[in-house]
């Protein structure tokens, strides 16, 4: 069966091979062996298994097999700006960790599927500044996760609950919430979002504590969620 997918994460297996972490379009979450794959001459690149390469793969998906095999592969889409600008490299290797660690047994969803290649081709061509697109990313893949913020935000609902995903009038009895200024800037934020605005400018400490904050909403939601290795690489590089 082919599909296409998204490398997430991929590990070297045994001398020469491979294993690797790809949501596919048709299949959801999986993963593969890819057999030979570090060899000199190998049918199969081992650089088309980048994080967020969007690939074609050819594999054996019986439901008794455990891990499986992948037959063949070739590249979708060429991404040179990832492959060749630190800031997007930066900017993908923190999706695709952000997406491992949400994921555990996803399901196919198309929807799911599309806003993630849409936003690594959006990513990979960008000309302006990324630096809000950790963020932006982030924010929206709530929506598939289940708990997407909602934005009641007002003068009289100025916190943020992240334990129930809404503003709130007074500080919750739990210390999982956005003070008032903070919850101002992501209101915002989320207004942006919803009119299709995903290029978000804000000040570089404002941006870094609400891509903090989202991650700590994340682990709250998703239990198993842990911390991101690469989000310190991350704030190095998207300064500006």
């Amino acid at each position: 069966m082919s599909t296409k997918g998204i490398v997430l994460h991929c590990m070297d297996y045994s001398e020469t091979s491979i294993i690797t972490r790809i949501y596919t379009e048709q299949l959801g979450l999986q993963s593969y062996i890819v057999k030979g794959v570090r060899k000199k001459g190998a049918k199969i690149k081992r650089n088309l298994f980048s994080p967020l390469s969007i690939i074609n793969l050819v594999a054996n998906h019986k439901e008794s097999e455990g891990l499986r095999v992948m037959r063949d592969a070739s590249c979708e889409y060429q991404l040179n700006g990832i492959a060749t600008e630190i800031t997007k490299t930066a900017v993908s290797i923190y999706i695709g960790e952000l997406l491992s660690h949400a994921f555990s047994a996803q399901m196919a969803d198309p929807n799911l599927y599309h806003f993630i290649e849409d936003s690594v081709l959006n990513l990979d061509r960008a000309t302006e500044s990324i630096s809000g697109f950790p963020l932006s990313f982030t924010i929206g893949l709530t929506e598939f996760m289940g708990f997407a913020p909602h934005n009641n935000f007002s003068a009289s609902n100025s916190f943020f609950d992240m334990l129930n995903g809404n503003f709130c009038g007074f500080p919750p009895e739990h210390p999982h919430y956005f003070s008032p200024p903070l919850s101002n800037s992501f209101s915002e934020v989320l207004t942006a979002l919803n009119i299709g605005i995903v290029s978000i400018k804000m000040d570089y400490t404002t941006r870094s504590e609400l891509l903090q904050k989202m991650l700590e909403y994340f682990r709250i939601h998703i239990p198993t969620f842990g911390e991101l290795k690469s989000v310190q690489v991350l704030s190095d590089v998207l300064k500006d």
